[in-house]
């Protein structure tokens, strides 16, 4: 769960998912040392001009070519997330960049990099990244409440409030705390609009970016269902 306060969120429930795409084949997680051996011609077996042409043609991920495992690219999400929770942005950056790039089906690894250069206030970026999040899976609450808030920062206002309305809709029941968020950006929208004082760059809540919530395996595999 995302801390309180005004800023970027990545949501858990978007997390990477937590079991497929194949085992890394350079041996143990967690075993003892030795006790698994490297598949032979391993290179051999990955490599073949069938799944090179699987990955050109877009069939198969970048990830899936490199046999990088769920669990791998959970730990390398995890990491992200903590560099971004410690402030440091450029490292999270690098991290979320390359999970997108061996997993650009991915949706969440598009909603944490938006999240990402909104902390950093590089709100045209962050801006297409959440565009893309949304195209990748528009059930994702996170990205339209993201997004809303790269709107008010640019005086959007009521692109804002369309994005919070959205959020709202996809969960009426209130069940994810972005929803309460939503709610309380729209009517802070809301009120700019009503009083004419919609037109600032900075969101309405003000506030330091808050730290994202943490990626989990469990929940990468709920959003996949959807």
């Amino acid at each position: 769960m995302a801390k309180s306060g005004g800023g970027s969120v990545i949501p858990s429930k978007g997390g990477p998912a937590g079991g497929g795409g194949g085992g890394s084949t350079a041996g143990g997680g967690g075993g003892e040392r030795g006790k698994e051996e490297p598949t032979p011609n391993w290179e051999q077996i990955l490599y073949t001009p069938e799944r090179i042409q699987q990955w050109i043609k877009g069939e198969i991920s970048m990830k899936d070519l490199h046999a990088i495992s769920g669990p791998e690219m959970l730990e390398m999400a995890i990491i992200g997330f903590q560099m971004y929770e410690q402030g440091k942005y450029e490292e999270s950056r690098i991290i979320f960049e390359g999970l997108h790039a061996l997993d650009p089906k991915e949706s969440y690894y598009v909603t944490a990099l938006g999240a990402v250069h909104l902390a950093k206030e590089n709100l045209e970026i962050a801006l297409r990244c959440f565009n893309d999040a949304i195209r990748l899976n528009p059930k994702e609450i996170a990205s339209y409440v993201n997004r809303g808030e790269v709107f008010l920062r640019q005086g959007k206002v009521m692109e804002a409030a369309q994005d919070f309305k959205k959020a709202v809709e996809l969960d009426p029941s209130g069940k994810d705390p972005l929803v309460h968020r939503a709610r309380v950006l729209a009517a802070a929208a809301l009120e700019a609009i009503e009083s004419a004082g919609g037109k600032g760059k900075n969101d309405p809540r003000g506030g330091k970016p808050s730290a994202p919530a943490k990626p989990s395996a469990s929940a990468g595999k709920a959003a996949k269902k959807k």
